[in-house]
């Protein structure tokens, strides 16, 4: 009995040291730490403080820069919340990264999330003088003929792909895929390529552009993508866009805790 009791104090200290750590970071939002640094804010042997971040980490409560081996916090700890309130802190670091780019492009730019088999429109910011998009905040729309919803598709397991494709591959435009041989197809060049364009597949005379972006588990969890008008966004500037796209989605991803493979 007496082994049970000193082994559950053990346990009791270790998850209140492990608080101890995780609450640092709610004041250093903006600051990733060493294990010294921790150590010494703390009060924690530096051997008993590496112990617990290493437990951290694996558990995704904690992320570490590669390049600095310096940690923040990791998405784990932000999921134990509720959604909503989630994805606003996960990707407030994103935001002025979006706003930028909209500058620079001169688009309106989405941050896009799956939910069971739509593409949800979590975050937009507007160019100047926007047309009327069918991309408001919160809407769903279909993921086999968006830009923002297959290059999201593209990274799911083999067992989703099919199950959308069971659930039929409504036609919108003449240009729609509505063909699971040549959904597939497509979707294994937009893998490979790492951004989905769509011309017409959705809305006549609108195109949309997207990349994907990655967490710290190096997992695909949200697109970030520009739609407009096809006489604006033109096949000559395709490649501008999508670099454009990619160089900020790399920004978001390492917000995230993504930092390359």
């Amino acid at each position: 009995m007496s082994n049970q009791i000193s082994d559950n104090k053990y346990k009791l200290s270790s998850v209140q040291n492990a608080m101890k750590i995780l609450q640092l970071f709610k004041k250093n939002t903006k600051k990733d730490l060493g294990v010294a640094e921790i150590s010494k804010q703390t009060g924690l042997p530096k051997s008993t403080a590496h112990r617990l971040i290493s437990t951290l980490s694996k558990e995704g409560f904690l992320s570490q820069n590669p390049r600095t081996g310096q940690y923040r916090l990791g998405l784990s700890l932000l999921t134990l919340g509720g959604v909503v309130s989630v994805h606003k802190e996960i990707y407030r670091d994103a935001y002025p990264i979006v706003e930028a780019l909209v500058k620079e492009v001169g688009e309106t730019c989405h941050i896009c999330l799956l939910e069971k088999n739509k593409v949800v429109y979590f975050y937009r910011m507007k160019r100047k003088n926007p047309e009327m998009l069918v991309t408001d905040i919160g809407r769903k729309n279909p993921v086999h003929c968006t830009s923002e919803g297959l290059i999201l598709l593209a990274y799911q397991d083999e067992s989703y792909i099919e199950k959308i494709i069971e659930e039929g591959l409504p036609q919108y435009t003449e240009h729609t895929i509505t063909d699971p041989p040549l959904l597939k197809q497509t979707l294994e060049k937009i893998k490979e390529d790492g951004y989905a364009i769509n011309k017409e597949h959705f809305y006549k005379n609108y195109v949309s552009i997207a990349v994907p972006i990655r967490d710290y588990s190096s997992n695909v969890v949200s697109s970030l993508a520009i739609v407009g008008p096809t006489k604006r966004i033109t096949e000559s500037k395709y490649s501008y866009y999508i670099q454009a796209l990619k160089d900020a989605a790399s920004e978001i991803s390492e917000e995230l805790g993504y930092y390359g493979e």
